[in-house]
C-alpha cells in the first residue's frame, strides 16, 4: 500500500529537527559549557582585589543563589579543542556535579577539564563569566565582581540561543527552506489534488469541522517517528558523547518539530478547506481542476527554483574552500608555526592608541630578531583605475622558510635593504602602476630611499602560502603581487603590524619562539592562545566538511522538491487541459506545440533561474573596489558557482520537459478521459 503524500509531510519534519538540534548542540557545545543563561564581562579598569577573594566571593554568591559561575579559559596551545572550566561548586548544582565528575561535552571534537574556582589565582581574572542561574544571580555576579573592582556589563541569553536553535539554523536556511516548501506541497497534493476523501465524507454528513479533525490525525504519522525515533537516536547519542547535555539536544527538537510542523498543519488545513468547498458532484465525477489551482502549482516552482540556485552557490563555495586546504601540502608548509590570538575580552586601555602600539613594537621586535614572520595578504590598487589586486607582503623570514622563485628561476632572497614587487606570471598589470600604487599608499611610511628603488619581477610559477587562519582567506594564493619588504618594523608602523598580528598576518616561528618572545615582553595577558597554524587547517577542514555536507543535502532535496513540483505541475496541468491536449495530437499538431502553454512556464522558470544566478553572483564576485574582498575563497568561487548553477537549472529544465513529453503520452493513450 502506498503512504499518502500528506502523511510522508508529516514524517519529514521530526527527521529533519533531529539534524537540525544535533548541529546546534554540537555549535553550542564548541563554543562554551551548555545550559548558560547569561554572560557576565568583567574590565579591568582600576585597582583590583586578589584572585583569591574574588573567587571567594563568587563561591559566596553561587551559594547563596543556587547557581553556577564558570570562567572558562582555552588551552593556548589548542583553543578550539581544549580548554578549562573554573567552576563554583555550590551544593545541588550543575558546577558541584562537574567538580565531582567532571564535564562531558557535547561535540567530541571539544574536551573541557573542570577545576574549581580557588584555581583562579592562576588564570587572568579579566573576561567573561557565565552564570547558570536567574536573573538574581547574574545581578549578583556582577555586584561581586564590581565590588573586587572590575567594570561589568551583563548580557542575557536568549532561550533559543540556550538551546542550540540559534546554531541549527544557522548556514542552513536552503535545506530547511526546500524541505518545508517540500512538506507544503505534499500536503496540497493529498488534499486539493484528491479532492474524493473529502467529497466522501461529506456525503456521509459530517461537517467541515470534523473533515479538517479527520484529516489532521495524519499527525500520528509523526508522533510515530518520535516513538521509534528516540530510542534509536538515544543509542546513537550514547555511543557519540554518553549522551552528554541530552536534555538540551531533546528542546530543541521538540522546539524544531514544532516550528516545522505549523506550516505543514496549516498547508493541510488550508488545502482540506479548499477541497471542502468543491461541489460534490463534480469531485466524485473526476471534474476538472480549478484554473487558479492549476496557477498556483506552477506558480510553487518558483521558489523552489530560487531555493535550488543559493544552495549550488552554497555548495560549490563550500567544496572550493574544502579543496583549497590541500591537506598534507598544507601541513608541511605551515611547519611549526603559530598564530597569536590577541584577547578578546576588554583589556586595561584595550582602545587606546598606545595599547596598540606597544603590541606593535612587540611585532617589530620579533620581526627584527626573525622570531615571527610577515605573511600580509590585502588588496592593493592597480594604479591604472579604481580596481584592485591581491598582494602579499613578506619578509626575509618568509622566503626562508616559503620557497619563492623569480622568472629566471632563481630563489627570490633578501640580499639588501631594498623593497622587491613581483608579478603573477603571465599577469598582465601594469607593474610600474602598482608601484606607483603601493608607494602612494601601503609603503607610504617607507624611507624615501626605500621607496624610490623598488625592484622586482615577475615571479615563475603561482602559489604562494599565506599562513591562512581562517576560512576568509585562500591558504595559496595563485594570483597575488608578491611584496617583498626586507624591514617590515621600518616600513609599517605599530599600529600596522599590531593590526596584522590580531588577524594572524603575523605568524612566529614556533610555540617556544612564541612563548620566549611573550614572557620577555610581559604580555602574557594580553594574548589568549597560542595556535598551530596545522590545527587552524585542520580546523578550517572540518568545518568546510560540515558546510559541504550540509550544502549537499540541500542540493539533492532542492532538486527532488523542484522535479516533484514539476510533476505535479504538469499532472494538474494536463488533467485539466486533457481533451484539448488530446485533440491537438489526434489533429496531426506536434507535442511542442499543444504543450506551448507549458513549454513558456519552463521557459519562464529558466530566466527567472538565470535571473537569480545573475544577481547571486554579481553579489558574490570580487568587485575589485574592496565591498567583496577578493581574497575570500567564496568570492573567488563565484564563476564556478554561478556556472554550477546554470548547469542544475538546465538540468532541471530538461527533467521538466521530460516530465512534459511523458504526461502527453500517458494522456494521449487514456484518450483525454482525464478531462
Amino acid at each position: 500500500m502506498r503512504m499518502r503524500s500528506v502523511r510522508l509531510a508529516y514524517v519529514i519534519p521530526p527527521l529533519l529537527a533531529v539534524v537540525l538540534a544535533f548541529l546546534g548542540a554540537t555549535r553550542l557545545s564548541e563554543s562554551g559549557v551548555v545550559g548558560v543563561s547569561a554572560v557576565v564581562t568583567a574590565a579591568a579598569e582600576r585597582g583590583t582585589t586578589s584572585n583569591s577573594r574574588i573567587a571567594a566571593s563568587l563561591e559566596d554568591v553561587a551559594r547563596r543563589h543556587h547557581a553556577t559561575i564558570v570562567r572558562t579559559v582555552a588551552d593556548r596551545s589548542a583553543p578550539t579543542t581544549r580548554r578549562t572550566a573554573l567552576v563554583t561548586a555550590a551544593p545541588g548544582t550543575d558546577g558541584a556535579g562537574w567538580s565531582r565528575d567532571g564535564y562531558v561535552d557535547f561535540s567530541r571534537t571539544v574536551r573541557t577539564a573542570v577545576r574549581p574556582m580557588a584555581a583562579l589565582d592562576r588564570y587572568d581574572p579579566t573576561g567573561s563569566y557565565e552564570v547558570i542561574g536567574d536573573d538574581g544571580a547574574e545581578r549578583a555576579t556582577a555586584a561581586a565582581l564590581r565590588g573586587a573592582g572590575f567594570t561589568t556589563s551583563s548580557e542575557t541569553v536568549p532561550v533559543l540561543d540556550r538551546i542550540g536553535v540559534t546554531g541549527g539554523v544557522q548556514g542552513t536556511s536552503q535545506l530547511t527552506g526546500t524541505l518545508v516548501l517540500g512538506c507544503v506541497a505534499l500536503c496540497f497534493v493529498g488534499t486539493i489534488g484528491a479532492p474524493r476523501r473529502s467529497a466522501v465524507r461529506r456525503l456521509h454528513g459530517r461537517s467541515t469541522g470534523a473533515i479538517v479533525c479527520a484529516e489532521l490525525s495524519e499527525v500520528r504519522a509523526t508522533l510515530t517517528v518520535v516513538l521509534v525515533g528516540v530510542p534509536v537516536v538515544g543509542l546513537l547519542l550514547w555511543f557519540h558523547n554518553g549522551l552528554a547535555s541530552w536534555e538540551t539536544f531533546a528542546m530543541s527538537a521538540a522546539v524544531f518539530t514544532t516550528a516545522l510542523l505549523v506550516p505543514v498543519v496549516a498547508a493541510h488545513v488550508v488545502g482540506t478547506l479548499i477541497a471542502v468547498r468543491r461541489p460534490i458532484a463534480a469531485t466524485l465525477r473526476g471534474a476538472r481542476l480549478p484554473g487558479a489551482l492549476v496557477l498556483v502549482a506552477h506558480a510553487a516552482r518558483l521558489p523552489a527554483v530560487l531555493l535550488l540556485v543559493a544552495a549550488v552557490f552554497d555548495v560549490t563555495a563550500a567544496v572550493i574552500a574544502a579543496r583549497s586546504d590541500s591537506g598534507d601540502r598544507e601541513l608541511q608548509a605551515a611547519g611549526d608555526a603559530v598564530q597569536l590570538w590577541v584577547t578578546p575580552d576588554p583589556r586595561p586601555g584595550s582602545e587606546t592608541q598606545g595599547y596598540w602600539d606597544r603590541i606593535g613594537d612587540f611585532v617589530g621586535g620579533a620581526l627584527d630578531r626573525h622570531d615571527a614572520l610577515l605573511t600580509a595578504a590585502v588588496e592593493v590598487g592597480t594604479g591604472t583605475g579604481p580596481g584592485s589586486v591581491p598582494a602579499l607582503f613578506v619578509d626575509a623570514e618568509y622566503l626562508r622558510h616559503q620557497d619563492l622563485r623569480a622568472e629566471n628561476g632563481d630563489r627570490i632572497t633578501v640580499t639588501d635593504d631594498r623593497i622587491t614587487v613581483c608579478t603573477p606570471p603571465g599577469s598582465d598589470l601594469d607593474r610600474r602602476a602598482v608601484i606607483r600604487a603601493l608607494v602612494g599608499w601601503e609603503l607610504r611610511v617607507a624611507p624615501d630611499e626605500q621607496r624610490r628603488h623598488i625592484g622586482g619581477g615577475a615571479l615563475r610559477s603561482a602559489g604562494a602560502y599565506t599562513y591562512a587562519g581562517d576560512s576568509s582567506a585562500a591558504s595559496w594564493s595563485t594570483d597575488a603581487v608578491v611584496v617583498v619588504v626586507p624591514d617590515a618594523s621600518g616600513v609599517f608602523t605599530p599600529d600596522q603590524l599590531g593590526a596584522w598580528l590580531s588577524t594572524g598576518d603575523v605568524v612566529f616561528t614556533s610555540e617556544a619562539v612564541a612563548d620566549r618572545a611573550i614572557e620577555a615582553a610581559g604580555l602574557g595577558d594580553e594574548f589568549s592562545a597560542v595556535v598551530s597554524v596545522g590545527q587552524a587547517v585542520a580546523e578550517r577542514q572540518r568545518q568546510a566538511a560540515t558546510a559541504v555536507g550540509i550544502g549537499g543535502l540541500a542540493v539533492i532535496s532542492g532538486l527532488t522538491v523542484a522535479v516533484v513540483l514539476a510533476v505535479i505541475s504538469t499532472a494538474a496541468h494536463h488533467r485539466r487541459h486533457g481533451r484539448r491536449l488530446f485533440a491537438g495530437i489526434a489533429a496531426g499538431r506536434s507535442p511542442a506545440r499543444v504543450n506551448g502553454d507549458l513549454l513558456l512556464v519552463e521557459g519562464l522558470l529558466l530566466s527567472a533561474g538565470g535571473i537569480a544566478v545573475v544577481h547571486r553572483w554579481w553579489q558574490t564576485r570580487p568587485d575589485g573596489l574592496g565591498a567583496v574582498s577578493a581574497l575570500d575563497p567564496a568570492a573567488r568561487a563565484a564563476g564556478v558557482s554561478g556556472v554550477s548553477a546554470v548547469a542544475a537549472l538546465v538540468v532541471l529544465t530538461v527533467v521538466a520537459v521530460a516530465v512534459v513529453a511523458v504526461s502527453t503520452r500517458a494522456v494521449v493513450r487514456s484518450r483525454g478521459s482525464g478531462s
